[in-house]
């Protein structure tokens, strides 16, 4: 069942209405459908690109985090390694 409809009235400049009447001719439709779909493509489009740029945002978040999170292991590993050669006393007499 097709949902009602509302009225809604809006206010074009005269050369963007020439253009509409233009298109509408062209693709042979009304302008009320030619709307209806530039508005919808519209929406669509905005949401790809705020999607786009949330994404964006969260993985140079992420790329943030993760490199905290190398850093803490890098200086616990290296903490790890000064307390590994200093109960290995047989390293320090190795000449490298």
């Amino acid at each position: 069942m097709k949902k009602p409809e509302q009225l809604l009235t809006i206010s074009l400049p005269e050369n963007l209405i020439r253009e509409l009447d233009h298109f509408r001719k062209r693709e042979h439709k009304s302008r009320n459908q030619v709307v209806k779909e530039a508005i919808h493509f519209f929406m669509c489009e905005k949401s790809k690109t705020l999607m786009h740029e949330e994404m964006k945002n969260g993985y140079e978040e992420m790329g943030t985090i993760n490199l905290a999170l190398a850093e803490i292991g890098l200086c616990i590993e290296y903490a790890l390694l000064e307390n590994y050669e200093d109960e290995m006393p047989e390293w320090k007499e190795v000449p490298w």
